[in-house]
């Protein structure tokens, strides 16, 4: 089987239409615009198509020549050879495009959906099935106000979502007030993880720290950038409260293994659409497994991508979680039938390869650039 044609549509999906037909603030990044996303289309010459989405940053047209420059390297290969594809694609961007860490897990992923595809088992199956489902927490973007979050907790909880994953304010006493508040609201028991995205100092994300573990958090995601490994150090020899970093860094599981072989994190983060896709994942997800870690996968925006992430999730033993950004219906784009979320829980899907169903009318009408 070869690779013919790779089809790389930028799409602006505007106003994320909710469940009841409205537009939400919430979901828009700032500037006022929703989340943009590539779609990627590989077609083979046996006729079995595999389809990813990927992040589209602010402007899709851009990145989606970041995704373009990887193109020359996948026509005439085969989808079915990931692992050295993956292997050899290292020395190709090395010697000639230095791409963005998130333009290679689509191409990866949409093969893996030729794979399923081909075998006529979803992805979960093809690598081996570890469960039917996974609890399911959800995060919040970046809100207004105190009163917000917990609004938005409380929401949570009440429609029987496992968990609840706060985006505070940068400063640390205005996250501070927003984990104490939330935890107040939804009481004792509930799971609530943190994750300020890289807003601390050493000295503000101990002392958050040991607010968090009062407070019964289930854990602290990036207090610093990924690449502030001493400040990680540190900080886990001082907590208890299980740290959680590494995925935002490039080089797979090689410096996935530098982290845990430092003592930076408790828990590892990684996910297909940014970090090489099911095939590199995969891959970290092993390796924390063998060091006794936990591997949680962070979301990637639109259901399409996170379909990804859940047959990942679904073929991994150390992971408990799945994650969506809430309010979940606002990041449904491109797919006719959604995610099967039920009592708290997203279970399997039953089709070959993602198991996705497209909204290809709707992707069509988001889309503002085909290369």
């Amino acid at each position: 089987m070869r690779i013919t044609e790779v089809e790389i549509r930028a799409c602006s999906p505007g106003s994320i239409a909710t469940a009841e037909g409205g537009a939400v603030e919430s979901a828009r990044l700032r500037g006022g615009t929703a989340p943009e996303v590539v779609v990627l289309t590989l077609k083979t010459d046996e006729g079995i198509t595999g389809v990813s989405f990927g992040s589209g940053g602010l402007d899709a047209r851009i990145t989606a020549r970041a995704f373009a420059q990887v193109r020359p390297f996948f026509l005439g290969r085969n989808p079915m050879a990931r692992e050295q594809n993956a292997f050899e694609f290292r020395r190709f961007d090395r010697h000639w495009n230095h791409s963005p860490i998130y333009a290679f897990g689509p191409y990866d992923i949409a093969c893996w959906d030729i794979a399923g595809k081909r075998a006529g088992l979803p992805i979960h199956e093809l690598i081996g099935t570890a469960a039917d489902r996974r609890a399911l927490y959800v995060s919040s973007m970046f809100l207004p106000a105190v009163e917000d979050y917990v609004a938005e907790a409380l929401d949570v909880k009440s429609r029987g979502i496992r968990g609840y994953k706060v985006h505070p304010p940068a400063l640390a006493e205005a996250a501070v007030e927003v984990y104490t508040a939330v935890r107040a609201a939804v009481g004792p028991g509930f799971a609530l993880m943190a994750d300020p995205v890289a807003s601390h100092s050493y000295e503000e994300a101990l002392r958050v720290g040991r607010i968090l573990e009062s407070l019964d958090y289930r854990w602290f995601e990036e207090p610093f950038y990924d690449y502030d490994v001493q400040s990680y150090i540190k900080l886990r020899q001082k907590l208890d409260i299980p740290i959680a970093g590494t995925e935002t860094i490039a080089g797979g599981a090689q410096l996935t293994a530098q982290f845990i072989a430092s003592g930076a994190v408790d828990i590892v983060r990684t996910d297909p659409s940014w970090r090489g896709g099911i095939t590199s994942a995969l891959k970290v997800a092993r390796l924390a497994e063998a060091f006794g870690m936990d591997c949680e996968l962070h979301t990637a925006l639109y259901h399409p991508i996170e379909l990804a992430n859940l047959q990942l999730a679904l073929a991994m033993s150390n992971t408990e979680w799945f994650e969506l950004l809430y309010p979940i219906e606002d990041y449904a784009f491109g797919l006719a039938e959604p995610l099967d979320i039920r009592d708290g829980y997203a279970y399997a899907p039953t089709g070959p390869g993602l198991g996705a169903v497209y909204d290809w009318d709707a992707i069509e009408n988001a889309t503002v650039e085909i290369i």
